[in-house]
């Protein structure tokens, strides 16, 4: 293939070199940049992860299975947005168990991208 090394692979090399070598000669500000430039690194990173099992497109035909059954626009780029101003305009009841799985299921998606250790 001739992309070989993917951009998964590039980042995550990437990311070692900036943690093993750099890192460890760095302090105080530059340290600090550092972790979040490595950090940032990690999140992308797992973000690729995430697309590549499919779980963005899973989280959103939830989403837009929910909206389409309570009757909401369910345009693609307008999904969240359009659930965030149902919630707010009191369009959706806060406890239906249906929308708090959704509303689970989107924390969790991104929660698996930003702070995965937050989950167990």
């Amino acid at each position: 293939m001739i992309n070989e090394p993917d951009t998964r692979d590039l980042l995550t090399e990437a990311r070692q070199v900036l943690l093993d070598s750099l890192v460890p000669d760095l302090a105080g500000e530059q340290k600090y940049q550092a972790l979040m430039i490595a950090n940032a690194m990690g999140m992308a990173i797992r973000e690729i992860e995430q697309r590549e099992q499919g779980e963005p497109e899973a989280t959103d035909r939830s989403l837009s299975q929910f909206l389409a059954a309570h009757q909401l626009p369910d345009d693609p780029s307008q999904v969240e947005q359009t659930l965030a101003r149902a919630l707010r305009d009191r369009r959706l009841d806060g406890d239906d168990p249906e929308l708090r799985s959704v509303l689970k299921g989107m924390t969790e998606a991104r929660l698996r991208i930003n702070n995965p250790g937050f989950l167990k």
